[in-house]
């Protein structure tokens, strides 16, 4: 604070202002003022005006104490000096420079004037202010309180951010190596996928086969029924098989024998007819009978010859029909030996489509196996990816989260700052100007302190006030 005078108040104006701050006096004890006068006031208005209290103004210093050598004699001393530093101290904001001890233990009433002016003229000022100031230091110290919440907020969210930053990076080598798995399984599902189409095309050429070979069975069974159809229809040419043949021979050989037995028998009655033709008496008779006898032979002598023709054309017929069945034979044993090898043939196809189908088969278990292990390692793989993709999306939105609230709270702490230095600004611009006011007010005072008659003294105290 610089150098400047203070303004005087009468005597009268100093004990009403005593009297507002519950003090009183009277002119007679201000103008012959003394330290039983002058030593409570001082202490009232230390305690009012500094917020001293009279129990800390009597507490002695105990590091102080414990230094002396005999404490006890400074019972009364010790207190007293703390009294007279904060005296001198509110005496030195009110811009008083000249206070003594002999101010206080030996007053005058002049000094005592200009002493208790300058501190009531630092009252009235700092009641004036003190609202203002009570109002800027709180905003103050909400302001700080703000700055150290958002300072501890802060650093915690830059500890956060950094373990977010090591898991982040711990997980780095973990993900990679998922990553080169999830490669190395889609190359091998590449790898599988070519196999699969190389076996699709070996098992499309495999049935293509199949189907020739079934097409060509299917040809050769239709040629066996061909064959066997021509067989049996030659069969059906045959007249009779060689054992019925056989059988009408023997038939026939009976018949002939039967014949000639007659015929003998005819031989032998004819032989009998022709003694009894010498038979007396049955000539006539005899001859008669002999006579039917002959035609019948004759008959039979046709039947016989008719027979005979017969036998002759069937044997005939059937020296012929040996020779044919021979060949009809020999045909169907060829057709039936082409038949067999035709169904040799085919059972050897049959084998053959069923062993392809079941390599066929085998290799589409294999292969089917192989996809379906390989999709579910592929799709483990993916799902491992997946969660971790989804973690590490996680951590980044809860890092880009912190980074976004990191940034707000230092935006937040640069306008708190900003504001904190504005208001500091504004506080000293205040108080620069209120300076300049106080420096203007006690210049005017120190212009209103020349000799002037008493009267207009006491109104320009008045107007002050």
């Amino acid at each position: 604070m610089s150098q400047f005078g203070t303004p005087l108040f009468s005597e009268k104006d100093i004990c009403i202002f005593l009297s507002e701050l519950g003090m009183s006096a009277s002119a007679d004890q201000l103008g012959k003022p003394s330290f039983e006068f002058v030593q409570p006031i001082y202490e009232n208005l230390v305690t009012a005006l500094t917020g001293v209290t009279r129990e800390e103004l009597q507490q002695p210093v105990f590091m102080a104490i414990d230094a002396l050598e005999f404490p006890e004699l400074h019972d009364e001393s010790i207190p007293a000096m703390a009294f007279i530093r904060h005296l001198s101290r509110l005496l030195q904001a009110a811009g008083v420079r000249d206070f003594t001890l002999k101010d206080l233990y030996k007053p005058e009433g002049p000094r005592l004037r200009k002493h208790l002016s300058a501190i009531l003229n630092f009252a009235m000022f700092r009641e004036e202010k003190l609202a203002v100031y009570t109002s800027m230091q709180e905003q103050l110290e909400g302001h700080l309180q703000d700055k150290e919440a958002a300072a501890e907020q802060n650093a915690a969210l830059k500890a956060e951010l950094r373990q977010l930053q090591e898991d982040r990076a711990a997980e780095l080598p973990q993900v990679a190596a998922l990553e080169a798995e999830q490669q190395a399984l889609y190359a091998e599902n590449q790898q599988l996928n070519k196999q699969q189409a190389a076996l699709g095309s070996e098992v499309r050429g495999l049935k293509q086969g199949a189907n020739a070979l079934t097409d060509e069975a299917s040809q050769l069974r239709y040629k066996l029924s061909q064959a066997r159809g021509q067989a049996e229809l030659l069969r059906s040419q045959i007249v009779q098989s060689p054992q019925k043949i056989q059988a009408l021979l023997t038939e026939l050989a009976a018949a002939v024998e039967r014949e000639r037995a007659m015929v003998a028998d005819a031989d032998r009655r004819s032989r009998e007819l022709a003694a009894r033709l010498d038979v007396v008496g049955k000539v006539e008779k005899e001859v008669a009978k002999a006579s039917g006898l002959m035609e019948g032979v004759e008959a039979e002598i046709g039947k016989k010859k008719e027979v005979s023709r017969k036998a002759s054309l069937l044997v005939v017929v059937v020296a012929g029909g040996y020779g044919r069945v021979k060949a009809l034979h020999a045909e169907i044993w060829a057709a039936e030996h082409e038949a067999q090898q035709l169904e040799a043939q085919h059972q050897h196809l049959k084998r053959q489509q069923a062993a392809l189908q079941e390599r066929i088969t085998r290799l589409e278990a294999q292969c089917r196996a192989k996809h379906d292990a390989a999709e579910s390692s592929i799709e483990e793989r993916l799902r491992d990816k997946e969660a971790i993709e989804a973690e590490n999306a996680a951590a980044v939105a809860r890092l880009q989260e912190n980074e976004a609230m990191m940034r707000k709270l230092q935006e937040k702490i640069a306008e708190l700052q900003q504001a904190h230095s504005e208001q500091i600004e504004a506080v000293l611009g205040q108080y620069s100007f209120l300076l300049q006011q106080v420096s203007e007010y006690h210049g005017s005072m120190e212009a209103a302190m020349q000799p002037v008659p008493a009267p207009e003294v006491a109104v320009k105290a008045m107007r002050v006030r």
